[in-house]
């Protein structure tokens, strides 16, 4: 070895410590500000400006049918406009920059110096001016809608978490789905994503679940969880950060993976600041460690402890073919909106035809559910019709027509927009009425003669047909099981094309 190649080495010694210590030192500054808290300061008072977001994710070309958004069950408003970070002075550089500058030098981190490794269990709650941006518009401008999410958590995290737990995630990955979707397992985006974990129906489908007209599984809070967490967990283990994995839940992995091309082993905070992920999806990670940070103590940021909301105790039962959930809910023993709570995979209020489900019904109804069930007539199954969409129809003259209100039709047709419909749209027409109407199935009629609907005899014999005229709120089921006959055979009998009636129409009764 020459004299030279001897000094080039023994200066090179001498430069690696000086460098590594140096880099330690500019590392430590910038992260200096981006620390992990348990109790963050309070947030400042500096309202976000609010603007348009963009679309949830990647979505499908086009949307399922029947995928419209609720009226009460809307997903956040539109997103403020977070301010960037802003430079600290003219002194020196920012944070931002000596942090990038050590990224950039140290670009494969041979020894560790930028990524620490996380705890795969732990969902970090760090702070900076993103995060305390978002506390203040869910302090001041969300607060009472926020309240509502905090509250409807508390029907779905025993399950949440549990399922999370079983899987060795995060437990504060239960506040994705409050961000995603306000906890509302109905909740429905612009991106036609739907559920309590926003699932657009491609990615659904990827991990096992049905999409389909009469049936979404995105929908199902248990299934739906379990997808999620495989997803989430899919997505840590290719990017190695919960902030990533968050990330691409929210925009995409390919987006992701772009960003990190550009900067290799950058972590979320590099690919936001350099803009590399949509605004949306900048906004998201800071959006979920606030949600965090106000669901661990929700008096210090001015919210209530939410009154616990808990799902009436259920089991599951088979049901062979189509049936409406006003009769679920009589052969069950219980009303069609505990049906509805426990089941919302089946949009249509109608369990598919032609093939056997389970559905949920409370445990007091599940041991007699089988029984009860065969006593009802194949044909008194479902209580529906259809109605073909024609030019000048509204669904408020729809409503009129069959005795139902809009809101009925919204959620029987996967509560469609009302300036969206089309003609040779078919409509789902639930069943008229509520549910003071409706009998146990194997009880027998005991309804008094003089709450009947109007009836006059044929020819004045009382033994003979009977002629009935409809009232608003009647339908062909209602009024078989008073003259304790089919559907069919009223069907039969006035040679109708269908099950359709409405309010004034006079039907024949063979007694």
């Amino acid at each position: 070895m020459t004299d030279t190649a001897v000094t080039r080495r023994s200066n090179t010694h001498l430069f690696m410590p000086g460098l590594l210590c140096l880099a330690l030192f500019l590392n430590g500054c910038a992260r200096g500000n981006r620390v992990v808290e348990t109790n963050p300061a309070p947030p400042s008072d500096q309202a976000p400006i609010e603007t348009n977001t963009e679309s949830h994710t990647e979505s499908d070309t086009a949307a399922d049918p029947g995928d419209e958004p609720l009226p009460d069950d809307e997903l956040m408003p539109e997103d403020p406009l977070v301010p960037e970070p802003v430079a600290e002075g003219l002194d020196g550089p920012t944070r931002e920059e000596i942090d990038r500058a050590i990224r950039e030098t140290l670009s494969d981190d041979p020894i560790g110096l930028i990524h620490e490794g996380e705890d795969p269990r732990v969902f970090r709650l760090e702070m900076n001016e993103r995060v305390q941006s978002w506390l203040h518009y869910f302090q001041v401008r969300l607060q009472e809608r926020f309240q509502l999410y905090l509250a409807r958590k508390t029907r779905y995290e025993p399950m949440i978490r549990r399922k999370l737990r079983e899987a060795g995630l995060p437990q504060d990955l239960i506040y994705l789905s409050l961000i995603e979707s306000g906890m509302s397992p109905n909740a429905y985006s612009r991106a036609h994503a739907v559920g309590l974990w926003q699932f657009i129906s491609g990615t659904g489908r990827q991990y096992g679940l049905e999409v389909s007209y009469w049936l979404d599984e995105r929908r199902d809070p248990e299934k739906a969880t379990d997808a999620a967490v495989a997803h989430l967990k899919d997505l840590y283990e290719e990017f190695g950060s919960w902030y990533l994995a968050a990330a691409a839940y929210n925009g995409g992995p390919n987006r992701v993976r772009r960003g990190l091309r550009r900067v290799p082993n950058g972590t979320f905070w590099d690919l936001a600041d350099r803009r590399l992920l949509r605004r949306e999806t900048r906004d998201y990670v800071p959006k979920i460690i606030a949600a965090a940070m106000i669901g661990h103590d929700p008096i210090r940021y001015g919210f209530e402890y939410p009154e616990e909301e808990e799902l009436p105790e259920y089991a599951t039962v088979r049901v062979p073919d189509a049936t409406s959930f006003d009769v679920l809910a009589e052969v069950a023993g219980t009303d069609e909106e505990t049906i509805d709570l426990l089941n919302p995979q089946f949009p249509r209020s109608v369990t598919p035809p032609h093939r056997e489900v389970e559905i949920r019904v409370p445990v007091e109804g599940a041991a007699q559910f089988a029984v009860r069930y065969a006593a009802v007539p194949a044909e008194d199954r479902v209580t529906w019709t259809f109605h073909t969409v024609q030019s000048g129809h509204t669904l408020g003259w729809i409503g009129q027509q069959y005795g139902v209100s809009v809101t009925a039709l919204r959620a029987a047709n996967g509560n469609i927009n009302p300036r969206r419909l089309q003609i040779g749209q078919q409509l789902v027409i639930p069943r008229a009425g509520g549910s003071s109407a409706r009998r146990t199935a194997s009880a027998p009629s005991t309804q008094p003669a003089a709450q009947a609907p109007a009836v006059r005899t044929s020819a004045g014999q009382p033994s003979g047909p009977v002629t009935v005229v409809v009232r608003e709120g009647d339908s062909l089921w209602l009024i078989a099981r008073r003259y304790s006959v089919s559907t069919r055979q009223i069907i039969e009998w006035n040679r109708l094309s269908s099950s359709l009636i409405r309010p004034g129409d006079r039907l024949e009764i063979r007694r």
